[in-house]
């Protein structure tokens, strides 16, 4: 650890990965050093030239509010991009990031020439997500995955795996048309002409009391996500995540209901060709 000249600290190289300071956060580290109290020494990365600021931008700018000259820091020999990665995986003790610096420090991955070629539970390991997350941001940031990922086994060897024909199938025919009921057996449930003033009453009922059980499941995710000790960008995410699951659900059970009416379908028809075949064999029996 070493006693820096706080004008020889450089923050200009894009090593502060928040979007902006919280200033609130600067006046209360800087009372709480003018009443004694000693903080941890910032971290700075020193290429041979200038010395670049990796963690501690709270800190430091609460010394140069004090009108401090010098500050304690721990010094790395490394370069400006050896200081960002740092910074990228120091953010997840002290002040809490907010969604949107999260997001930010996964864009920032992303988009570099090496840091992109990670797997994204690399870059949620060192950012401080979960792997839906990177998933979700790079999804949204329409970023092209890398055709090639470094991994680390766990005998900490470093690999290359080529994903450029990962997910690519080949095109399958289009599936055809599911069975539906005849129409001229039953009258179809849609048509609202069908129905009577009773049951259009009974129907506009059911739709409520339908609506009124999804908000209230609505309610309840959204109380659970709130309880749940996570960062921000990961509570969204997860209201993301289990909307898309209901929804999926709300389709298969579509899908399942088609499946059954089909089924009902056939055993009907089936049912029936039964009857000729044993009509047939009874006519066959009298002609022999």
């Amino acid at each position: 650890m070493k006693e820096l000249n706080i004008s020889d600290i450089r923050i200009d190289g894009g090593t502060q990965i928040r979007k902006k300071l919280n200033l609130d956060k600067v006046n209360e580290y800087a009372q709480q050093m003018d009443d004694g109290i000693e903080f941890p020494p910032i971290t700075v990365f020193f290429d041979g030239s200038s010395t670049w600021l990796a963690e501690g931008f709270h800190r430091l700018s609460s010394e140069r509010q004090r009108g401090s000259i010098t500050i304690k820091a721990i010094v790395i020999n490394g370069t400006i991009e050896d200081a960002t990665l740092f910074a990228l995986g120091s953010n997840k003790h002290g002040l809490n990031m907010s969604a949107e610096d999260y997001r930010r420090s996964i864009d920032i991955m992303l988009k570099h020439h090496k840091w992109s070629t990670w797997s994204n539970a690399q870059i949620a390991a060192h950012v401080g997500v979960s792997a839906s997350t990177v998933a979700r941001v790079k999804k949204d940031s329409n970023t092209k995955p890398a055709d090639k990922v470094t991994y680390t086994d766990k005998h900490g060897n470093e690999s290359t795996m080529d994903t450029s024909k990962i997910g690519k199938k080949k095109p399958k025919d289009k599936p055809k048309d599911k069975p539906t009921k005849d129409p001229t057996n039953a009258p179809s449930s849609t048509t609202s002409s069908t129905y009577s003033p009773e049951e259009e009453k009974l129907q506009e009922l059911m739709d409520t009391i339908t609506n009124l059980a999804n908000e209230n499941t609505v309610f309840r995710d959204k109380i659970a996500i709130g309880q749940w000790d996570a960062s921000e960008i990961e509570k969204i995410d997860a209201q993301e995540t289990i909307e898309n699951l209901r929804e999926q659900v709300r389709i298969l059970e579509i899908d399942n209901q088609a499946l059954r009416e089909s089924r009902d379908m056939f055993q009907n028809r089936n049912a029936e060709l039964i009857k000729s075949v044993n009509s047939l064999k009874k006519k066959l029996q009298k002609a022999e």
